[in-house]
């Protein structure tokens, strides 16, 4: 996807029950969990990794209060706007996101419904380059399998394992190092069922719309059409 520079998801890590504000860690899934947002390349890499947020957060406020998109939002990040061909809207460099997230400049999403074939088109694209993150999750959990079960260590260590985690990944992705395939699809076929009985549905304060998000997903839209025509 043009001017993207990773996929953004949160995934849940079961954890034992925390001695204190325990009902903060409870899912929607129906355990107590830390709620681990990550963003990936189109290699894969985890490239922004956030273990700080309870269970009961929800992936767009996780999202809204990172330090991932404070800088992204104050330009602290670096930026390359780029003008479309025959687009005259800038689009920045931005995540992209599952429908539970916000779409905003920094953050696509899909349409909810399409009205036209570009916005199809879109979604299509849309989702195919968000299967990277869901790919990423899948060999990180498959690789470590301690994140597969509950974690059962003091509330105040998880992050620090996890984090362990992702960071040995990366090291084991660069070096080529085997993973076996099959665990892998075990991990996205379990994830998928998770989520098809418990649905992480939009939060009605932070999975907002924004104006610049529309005009910068329109712009994407149009572009895209445009090349597809033209082939």
């Amino acid at each position: 996807m043009t001017q993207a520079f990773g996929c953004i998801d949160g995934t849940h890590f079961r954890i034992k029950t925390p001695s204190t504000d325990s009902h903060d860690y409870f899912c929607y899934k129906q355990y107590y969990s830390l709620n681990v947002q990550a963003v990936c390349d189109y290699r894969g890499m985890f490239i922004d990794v956030d273990c700080r947020w309870p269970g009961c957060v929800h992936d767009a406020k996780v999202f809204a209060n990172s330090t991932l998109n404070h800088r992204m939002r104050s330009g602290s990040l670096p930026q390359t706007f780029n003008t479309l061909s025959h687009e005259r809207e800038k689009v920045p460099n931005y995540v992209i996101g599952d429908p539970a997230y916000p779409l905003t400049p920094y953050c696509m999403k899909e349409f909810e419904s399409c009205t036209t074939n570009a916005q199809v088109l879109f979604n299509e694209l849309l989702r195919s380059a968000r299967n990277q993150i869901e790919c990423a999750f899948g060999r990180l959990k498959a690789r470590w399998s301690i994140l597969t079960r509950r974690i059962d260590f003091n509330t105040e260590m998880v992050p620090s394992i996890i984090y362990a985690c992702f960071v040995l990944h990366n090291f084991c992705e660069s070096r080529g190092c085997s993973l076996d395939e099959e665990a892998v699809k075990a991990q996205m076929r379990r994830k998928q069922i998770e989520e098809d009985i418990n649905k992480n549905i939009p939060d009605p304060v932070y999975s907002c719309t924004t104006g610049e998000g529309v005009v910068v997903r329109d712009t994407l839209t149009s572009f895209i059409a445009q090349i597809i025509t033209h082939e």
